[in-house]
């Protein structure tokens, strides 16, 4: 959406592929426009209100029980943008629920357990999560599935969680097994845990899914994994291209046409009772490029979602965190309110440049373009709510924006 254009509309910012590769389609629960669901936020975002975020994306521990081949916190090329993660890091039980309990007292409705680490293997896991939904939030999980097949995490999801997200990664457990460096029978535990989990689940929007990097290791089990996902009892499955490594899509770039065909081919499974999600797949590495990606000054979308990583520090969003130049303040020390709004926040606004000087490139692109052009008014917001309700009439899982 270039300027000029005198009548944007916000299904304009909907990622999209170059030519010869699929068009994006993103399943319900993943949808970029969720702002439009909150008009009232939104209305104070144009206006130049404070908006407090509804939405935190937390890691609770750095340590994972996986080594997954792909990952960016493993990786030598990513050691310059982490340059905070640490293994070692961990916020307490009892701090941990006291930042979420104060953050649900100031305007907080969802919390996402995700992360550098395994939140899962935290602990404190299940008694934070009970105190989470106890203060009124709703809960997400993103995670390598490892423990969702225990007794005890599986009562805790099944009680108080919205939806889990799954990291699978394969289409059979000898690829998942060289992946992600697990112990045998894990692929076969997650796989048999999904349509109990979803079977039991005591929230009426409960959903779990998975979540598939494509690599040069996998890339020929797209199809076979979706089938897999479906059997399993999963709602959807969601693919994304490998990107974290500081070498674009070169890693991939080889093999797109046969990935592009696989998941067209793959789409073709989707029903009404099992969603496929296809990426965009011509991402770019985050800093190190000279093209700017995305129609937007700086970085809206935090003013709605933030994050905050395993060493306690406030971040922009979880695709930054544990970098130091996007480090806002530690809510464990200073209190969540009191970086919010006490001061280390606007200071590091003030001091910090535009995004353009930053990440050049943005995950989330989409949303941070259509509050860009909300707020220019380059979109009225009554037309876009208006659209929205008519394609949308209910938004799943709204809070997680």
């Amino acid at each position: 959406m270039d300027a000029a254009s005198s009548q944007p509309s916000y299904s304009g910012a909907h990622p999209s592929n170059r030519d010869g590769l699929p068009e994006p389609s993103l399943d319900d629960a993943h949808s970029p426009f969720k702002v439009l669901a909150h008009g009232d936020l939104l209305r104070q975002f144009i206006e130049g209100n404070s908006v407090r975020p509804i939405h935190m994306r937390i890691g609770i521990m750095g340590a994972c029980n996986m080594r997954c081949n792909f990952c960016n916190f493993h990786s030598e090329n990513e050691e310059h943008f982490y340059d905070l993660f640490s293994y070692k890091d961990s916020m307490s039980t009892e701090d941990s629920i006291s930042l979420l309990t104060e953050f649900a007292a100031n305007g907080g409705r969802a919390v996402t357990f995700c992360g550098s680490g395994e939140c899962t293997i935290h602990p404190g896991y299940i008694e934070i999560c009970r105190a989470a939904h106890e203060a009124g939030l709703r809960i997400g999980l993103i995670t390598n599935g490892s423990r969702i097949h225990r007794d005890d995490m599986a009562a805790c999801i099944r009680e108080t969680h919205t939806w889990v997200r799954v990291g699978l990664n394969a289409g059979t457990a000898d690829t998942f097994a060289s992946i992600t460096h697990a112990r045998s029978g894990v692929f076969s535990q997650i796989m048999s845990a999904i349509g109990e989990l979803r079977a039991a689940a005591a929230d009426p929007e409960f959903r779990i899914g998975l979540n598939y990097v494509i690599t040069q290791e996998n890339y020929r089990e797209i199809e076979v994994a979706a089938r897999e996902a479906q059997d399993a009892g999963a709602h959807y499955i969601r693919y994304e291209p490998e990107f974290y490594s500081a070498l674009g899509h070169r890693t991939i770039e080889p093999v797109l046409d046969e990935i592009a065909q696989a998941l067209d081919e793959t789409s073709a499974g989707e029903s009404d009772d099992f969603e496929i999600s296809i990426p965009k797949l011509d991402r770019g590495p985050m800093d190190r490029t000279e093209a700017v990606e995305g129609d937007f000054d700086r970085c809206h979308y935090s003013r709605f979602v933030t994050a905050v990583g395993a060493d306690g520090q406030l971040y922009p969003c979880p695709q930054v965190h544990l970098n130091s130049r996007y480090r806002i303040g530690n809510v464990v020390e200073e209190g969540y309110s009191g970086v919010l709004e006490g001061g280390p926040r606007a200071e590091w606004e003030a001091s910090n440049p535009l995004r353009t000087d930053l990440c050049k490139t943005c995950f989330y692109r989409p949303q941070n373009e259509l509050l860009q052009w909300l707020r220019d008014g380059r979109i009225e917001l009554g037309e876009a709510l208006s659209s929205y309700s008519v394609e949308v009439p209910k938004t799943l899982h709204a809070e997680f924006i």
